[in-house]
Order: C-alpha cells, then sequence, then structure tokens
C-alpha cells in the first residue's frame, strides 16, 4: 500500500520535476485551453507575453502547459518560445549591466581604498623600518655601554683589591707606628728618670763635695 501510495505520488509530481519552461511571445494574449484544440472551454481569456510556463508535453501543434499560479492548460505551439521574448531579454540585459556598472563602481572604490590602504601601510612599514634602525643603533649603543660598564666593573674591583691591600699595608704600619712610638716615649722616660736621678744626686753630692774643698782648705 505504501509503495503503491509512493508511487502514485511520484507519478502526480513528475510534470513537475520534469518540466520545461516555455514563455509566451511577442505582444500577445494567448488564451489557455483545457484540451488540445482552438474549439476547447478557454481556462484563462489571454495570458500575457513573456510569461514563464513550465511545459509538460507537446500533442498536434500544442504544448501542455502550467502558469505559476498552478493552472494546467493547452496553447498552440506558434505562441510560445523557448527563450525568453527579446523585450524581456533586453530589459533582463540592462539590469545585468547596471548591476555589473554598480558591482564595477564598487570594485573601483574598493580598489581606491586598497591603494590608500596599501600606501598607509607602506607609511607604517617605513615608520617601523626607521624604528628598528634605530632600536638596532640604541642596542649596539647598550651593547658599547655593557661593555665598558663590564670593563669599569672589573677594574673597580681590582682598584677594591688594591684599596684593601693599601689598608691592610697602612693597618700594619700604623701598628708597628705605635709600636715605635710607645718605645721612644719609654726610652724618653727611661731618659727622664735617669736625668732626675742624676739631678738629685748631684743635688745631694754638690754640697759635700764643696764641704770637702773647704775642709782642705782649711787644713791646708
Amino acid at each position: 500500500m505504501y509503495k503503491l501510495f509512493l508511487s502514485l505520488l511520484l507519478l502526480a509530481l513528475s510534470p513537475l520535476v520534469l518540466a520545461e519552461v516555455r514563455y509566451i511571445s511577442d505582444e500577445f494574449r494567448v488564451p489557455l485551453r483545457k484540451s488540445p484544440c482552438s474549439r476547447c472551454a478557454i481556462l484563462h481569456q489571454g495570458l500575457k507575453t513573456g510569461l514563464k510556463l513550465n511545459f509538460i508535453e507537446s500533442a498536434e501543434g500544442w504544448s501542455h502547459i502550467r502558469t505559476p499560479g498552478g493552472m494546467d492548460g493547452w496553447i498552440e505551439n506558434q505562441y510560445i518560445v523557448k527563450k525568453p521574448i527579446a523585450r524581456d531579454r533586453i530589459a533582463r540585459y540592462q539590469q545585468q549591466s547596471e548591476a555589473l556598472s554598480a558591482s564595477n563602481a564598487k570594485l573601483k572604490a574598493q580598489v581606491a581604498d586598497l591603494k590608500t590602504n596599501n600606501q598607509q601601510l607602506d607609511g607604517r612599514l617605513n615608520a617601523v623600518s626607521d624604528d628598528n634602525e634605530a632600536v638596532s643603533r640604541e642596542l649596539a649603543d647598550i651593547k658599547v655601554v655593557s661593555a665598558n660598564a663590564l670593563k669599569l666593573k672589573v677594574q673597580n674591583q681590582k682598584l677594591l683589591e688594591d684599596n684593601g691591600m693599601l689598608q691592610s699595608k697602612i693597618d700594619v704600619l700604623s701598628a708597628l707606628n705605635k709600636q715605635l712610638e710607645s718605645s721612644h716615649t719609654q726610652k724618653w722616660f727611661i731618659y727622664g728618670a735617669i736625668s732626675v736621678f742624676l739631678g738629685a744626686l748631684l743635688s745631694v753630692l754638690l754640697p759635700r763635695l764643696k764641704r770637702k774643698r773647704r775642709g782642705h782648705s782649711e787644713w791646708a
């Protein structure tokens, strides 16, 4: 039952699927008839010129067609053509020409925009190139400065080491100087004590010597 229904449906739709296209020829109002004969009942008083039709079959100078509204009927073959009529083709060509002209103008505008963008990109590229060169120069300068800084660091380290050695020598010399000063002070202290002792001794002995001299003088 399902296969039978499907077959009938395909049979009913086959004219729609396989239908060719026909057009009403120039400057006519063509009647659409129920059957393929000039005396058969008219379904439509006059299809307008250029109307697009679906062609189903042909029989004895007549064509079985279907209108865009879904009406089936017959029209004499002499009133239909396979291509759109000249007027419609010209109108269509004119529309296509206008569309192409508009598209061409749009493309020209896009090309102009692309040229402008390209010029801007060239300018940016040149600016970036200049910046790159400047950065390269700065990097070279930084490398030179870094090398000089490294040399200065090494020199500074050496100076610090030399300064440490000199400071050590100064400390040693200072210690020796203090020892010498202490020894010198001790010597002068000893010399002073001796001088005081000698002075005291002389102060005691001299009066006695004077008395002895006087005694000798009197005895004489």
